[in-house]
């Protein structure tokens, strides 16, 4: 009870301390004009609105309750190919993942460099008759993760490459379109993503010896504002398929990650969330998770 009440506390000043200093929101508005932002990870597009959260899991299979963070910041972008019809962007990354699970304990800075890669342009709905409409309907597009780990626990490194495809229209409910109500406040969209990657992992399954093997994946990500700037539900589900298994890991992981976070005063940049996982998490050393955390977010 005792740290439930602290974390309530430390919420509530922090929103108060929000609505009263309006130098967060310069801030705030520095770094976005710098391409800066803040997030929970940065394992899908830079898009995505993923907040970067404190938190006290409650663990449902065990009284093993714990401290959590899990924090990403996107390091500027640089665009090396802009032209009417594609793009290409990378953009550096760091990310602090530290848990007190005292079965999962992990305390890793993770570095890496990310590229967006948009090869084709995109038609529009709404342009007048008369004018030239290039570009697709729906159009893939592929991007690339690099994550470098340290383990500041084992004293490791850890490595994961990926790469995936996924898609973007303007067309309503196609991916990628976003949808907005008659106020022009964005509600829902969604991203489907293809792809494979490449796992370094020492003393995963014996001290000293490290684990390499490679999977592909299919994911889906949603988000819906249930109500406009307040009240955010996300889901985020993967299915991995492990290629050349020679070890003891199960072969298929599936995992699903809903959450739902709310965002007093219309602000979308500290809030409260919620977040339920029950799947073989990566992060967990791909063991088989069920757990529920309520979390103080923040995200730019």
């Amino acid at each position: 009870m005792k740290k439930h009440s602290i974390f309530i506390s430390l919420l509530t000043m922090s929103f108060q301390s929000y609505g009263q200093d309006s130098s967060i929101n310069k801030i705030k508005t520095w770094l976005t004009e710098k391409n800066f932002s803040i997030r929970k990870t940065f394992d899908g597009s830079k898009n995505e609105n993923k907040p970067a959260g404190m938190l006290f899991w409650i663990d449902h299979q065990s009284k093993n309750d714990f401290f959590n963070v899990d924090l990403a910041i996107k390091i500027s972008e640089f665009e090396l190919l802009k032209n009417k019809h594609s793009s290409l962007i990378f953009y550096p990354k760091v990310e602090w993942h530290k848990s007190t699970d005292s079965t999962d304990l992990k305390n890793k800075i993770d570095g890496g460099i990310n590229f967006e890669f948009i090869p084709f342009g995109l038609k529009s709905p709404n342009l007048k008759p008369g004018l030239v409409n290039e570009g697709l309907v729906i159009a893939p597009w592929f991007q690339g993760t690099s994550s470098f780990k340290q383990n500041l626990l084992d004293k490791v490194f850890e490595t994961k490459l990926t790469l995936q495809t996924s898609f973007a229209s303007n067309y309503s409910w196609l991916p990628g379109w976003q949808m907005r109500d008659g106020n022009l406040n964005f509600r829902f969209r969604y991203y489907p993503y293809f792809g494979a990657e490449y796992n370094r992992l020492p003393n995963l399954i014996t001290k000293g010896v490290s684990e390499e093997f490679y999977c592909y994946f299919i994911r889906l990500f949603a988000e819906l504002w249930i109500v406009p700037r307040t009240l955010q539900l996300n889901i985020d589900g993967t299915y991995r398929q492990i290629i050349n298994n020679k070890s003891s890991i199960k072969t298929w992981l599936p995992i699903i990650n809903p959450s739902l976070y709310f965002y007093p005063g219309k602000q979308e940049t500290i809030g409260i969330g919620y977040e339920y996982k029950n799947g073989y998490d990566t992060d967990a050393k791909f063991q088989l998770v069920q757990l529920s955390k309520l979390t103080f977010n923040i995200k730019i």
